[in-house]
């Protein structure tokens, strides 16, 4: 039954990504080590595959495949940095509702770079996120102007996904998947171990029950939920995809509520439900 009905992937896969920013919370290490071992490990337990199954595919790369999919990892690691870094200083609703209009992002960059016609829709959804998104960063401005920098951050490390997803489409067709994968985590951890090493943390430690939750953020939302995700995007319609997509910052909130008695604010209550409007007219279009 699972196998016949391939959808049925994304319902772990938008439960195990939504705990990202509650395993980040429950962390006490600085926002860059998070970032840095959650990519260390997710490589490494992937490492085992990589010199056996999956050996031979990574000679699928040519010299520009290769460096465009580096480029996307270095982008996926700064993505990390800024995303992470904002739940220091905004909320967790507010983070992953406003890093969940990459795919608004990715519309306006394929309209521009590939010639690709938002329509009638897509012009529409983004008016909606642009409006969502002031609703949120305007409260959260009134409310706690901290909280406005997060969301700056948070934007911010929403636009590197985009550009990763973007560059990862360029290039998706010409390698297989799991070497893709591979090279971009591991660019991904290279230039957050840069970052670290640059701010002399590299060398720091923590308290051990750090490492664990890093271990979780390296196996749940990445491997598990991002390995599904981009399993199903090769066998169930993308706009079945991307709606699932939207479960994300409802299920996030929701963790946030019982685990942190972490209540969204008004604005990011409208301007969440602008910007998931906004992902369902893009998601739904039929064609995709």
């Amino acid at each position: 039954m699972l196998l016949q009905k391939k959808w049925l992937l994304l319902l772990p896969a938008t439960l195990a990504v939504s705990w990202a920013a509650i395993f980040i919370r429950f962390s006490d290490a600085p926002s860059n080590a998070i970032a840095f071992y959650r990519m260390l490990f997710a490589v490494v337990l992937l490492s085992p595959f990589a010199v056996t199954i999956y050996r031979n595919q990574f000679r699928e790369f040519t010299s520009k495949v290769f460096w465009i999919s580096a480029l996307a990892g270095f982008i996926l690691g700064w993505h990390f940095f800024f995303w992470i870094k904002s739940l220091d200083y905004t909320s967790i609703s507010s983070s992953v509702i406003l890093v969940s209009t990459q795919p608004i992002f990715m519309t306006l960059m394929a309209s521009m770079f590939l010639k690709e016609k938002a329509g009638m829709r897509g012009t529409v959804a983004i008016i909606l996120a642009i409006i969502g998104t002031a609703f949120i960063a305007g409260f959260d401005f009134l409310s706690e102007k901290d909280y406005l920098w997060g969301d700056i951050l948070a934007l911010i490390g929403t636009l590197m996904a985009a550009v990763y997803l973007f560059l990862g489409r360029v290039v998706r067709s010409k390698v297989s998947f799991f070497p893709y994968l591979f090279t971009v985590y591991g660019l991904a951890t290279l230039t957050l171990g840069t970052i670290l090493l640059v701010s002399g943390e590299l060398i720091q430690s923590y308290r051990p029950i750090n490492y664990f939750y890093f271990f979780l953020l390296a196996l749940v939302p990445t491997i598990i939920g991002h390995s599904l995700y981009n399993y199903a995007m090769r066998h169930v319609k993308a706009y079945k995809v991307g709606l699932s997509l939207v479960g994300e910052p409802i299920l996030a909130s929701i963790w946030a509520i019982f685990i942190f008695a972490e209540y969204p604010s008004i604005g990011t209550i409208i301007g969440g439900i602008l910007i998931i409007s906004a992902l369902i007219l893009v998601f739904s279009e039929k064609g995709q």
